[in-house]
């Protein structure tokens, strides 16, 4: 146990001097906690002032000093960005074609049992396939995504956040 104790610290004395740490935007919003982060890696979709198309692009690089992302390689300053589009959480993104999907396999099926046994198509089967098809379709279109400007109560916000191993020499 105490060799075990040893090579930590040795390992630790000889990588001590070398510092990790976590670049990331962050969407914030005033008077709340919760935020949105995007990672060097994450792909984004933005549009900048004074252009009405949006672009997908990863992020490659953040500098806090001066506020600055790389999307691509290519440097851009926050302020210049006007909104970001965010994508809705799992299950919500997730509802509209599984509803869909379900009314069309009630439809196939019923047709299969109509075709190779004895079951009878009849205006339920019509009615909860049709249903279930046309409140997927509109979930799917609702929800698609969500468009968030930039302005004085949200912001987009480079951070670094600096993280070193600490020395421990005591037990």
């Amino acid at each position: 146990m105490r060799v075990r104790k040893i090579g930590l610290m040795a390992v630790l004395i000889l990588i001590g001097g070398i510092v990790f740490g976590q670049k990331f935007l962050q969407l914030e919003r005033v008077n709340k906690v919760r935020t949105v982060k995007f990672y060097a890696g994450d792909a984004l979709t933005y549009r900048v002032k004074g252009d009405p198309m949006w672009y997908d692009a990863l992020i490659t690089d953040v500098s806090m000093d001066s506020q600055r992302v790389a999307f691509d390689g290519r440097y851009w300053s926050l302020s210049e960005v006007d909104a970001v589009r965010l994508q809705y959480p799992g299950l919500v993104r997730a509802s509209g074609p599984m509803l869909m999907l379900f009314g069309a396999s009630w439809a196939g099926f019923s047709l299969i049992g109509a075709a190779f046994d004895n079951y009878p198509l009849t205006a339920q089967t019509a009615i909860v396939s049709g249903t279930s098809l046309a409140i997927g379709f509109g979930l799917k279109q609702l929800f698609k995504h969500r468009n968030v400007r930039l302005n004085e109560r949200r912001r987009l916000r480079a951070v670094e956040i600096p993280v070193s191993l600490p020395l421990q020499l005591g037990y």
